[in-house]
């Protein structure tokens, strides 16, 4: 922001929005916005992100989805059996380690993920709606540098986060 724009908005009374605040309040908005658009679906934003990854990792296990997405492993146990549930996904045994159960979309699953991302492709658009391209990939630049040194799970989401071990890692103020 400008020093100007810093100025203006301190004397008008308003003052400076700390970042996390603004942060929490954007990603609030965009998952609550998302999830509406998605409600019709019996579907909720953490099902669509384990959708589209056994969708690009099909016959990968949910031992590799846990650790892709961040998630609790009983916490993805709930999730993967609402969409099996739903029909949306199967689980089978593998073949080579029976401990291991690979997961598919069914084609059911591969229907609603269609158009799921109509819907999240239209969701992302707006929500960029007030910013030009370069403005929009230089916020996208941002936040992920602020994730990543924040150690935020790249694909993860707040909701299903694995809790990491104070011996494993320190916590970052």
């Amino acid at each position: 922001m400008a020093a100007e724009k810093r100025e203006e908005l301190k004397s008008s009374g308003q003052g400076l929005r700390p970042l996390g605040l603004l942060l929490s309040q954007l990603g609030t908005h965009a998952a609550l916005a998302f999830g509406r658009k998605i409600k019709g679906f019996g579907i909720s934003p953490p099902h669509v992100g384990i959708l589209r990854w056994i969708r690009d990792n099909a016959g990968e296990n949910q031992r590799q989805l846990a650790s892709h997405l961040g998630v609790l492993p009983s916490r993805l146990v709930l999730l993967l059996d609402e969409l099996e549930a739903k029909g949306l996904v199967t689980r089978q045994r593998s073949l080579q380690d029976r401990r291991n159960q690979q997961l598919q979309l069914s084609k059911k699953g591969t229907r609603l993920l269609d158009k799921v991302e109509l819907i999240a492709a239209a969701h992302e658009a707006d929500l960029s709606s007030a910013l030009t391209e370069s403005e929009r990939e230089t916020l996208i630049d941002l936040c992920a540098k602020l994730a990543a040194h924040r150690g935020v799970t790249p694909h993860g989401h707040p909701g299903y986060m694995k809790r990491a071990s104070r011996t494993s890692r320190q916590a970052k103020p």
